[in-house]
């Protein structure tokens, strides 16, 4: 059975489109934007407690991260020029009653070599475009001394 899904433009700003359908949230964040920006102040403008995203784009500027496990912290790496977002895919939580994605990429340039890790930041080069699928669990996050993460619960 084919299912027909419904796009209803909801709100512009000069940075972002916003776009409901049935089942979700499109938005098309602009040139020059950060994206995790971008979902923190989405996330607050709709009162989203938890969502799953996924998004494909271009970016100028990232910010990515490997979580080592003695370490217990992250190893951070920026890398600035164009480069293709091929996969953008997380989830959003709370931690203290704020919005709290959690964001891995994939991305890859001219060489066609892809890097991925923890996303910290996406400075949009061309367009980046997401899908938010909220859910209808509260989900949040708490400090485990384990892994020093913060992980995902109710």
């Amino acid at each position: 059975m084919e299912s027909i899904y419904f796009l209803h433009r909801y709100a512009y700003t000069r940075n972002m489109q916003q776009y409901l359908s049935d089942n979700g949230h499109f938005l098309v964040v602009a040139k020059g934007e950060e994206v995790v920006s971008a979902l923190d102040a989405f996330a607050r403008e709709h009162n989203l407690q938890s969502a799953w995203v996924s998004g494909i784009g271009g970016s100028a500027k990232i910010t990515i991260g490997f979580r080592d496990p003695e370490r217990k912290e992250y190893l951070w790496r920026t890398y600035d020029g164009p480069l293709e977002i091929i996969s953008l895919q997380g989830n959003l939580a709370r931690v203290n009653n704020e919005p709290f994605w959690h964001l891995h990429g994939t991305f890859a340039g001219a060489d066609y070599i892809a890097i991925g890790g923890h996303v910290k930041e996406v400075v949009v080069g061309l367009t980046c475009e997401l899908f938010i699928t909220p859910t209808p669990l509260r989900l949040t996050r708490h400090h485990d001394e384990d892994t020093g993460l913060k992980l995902l619960g109710q």
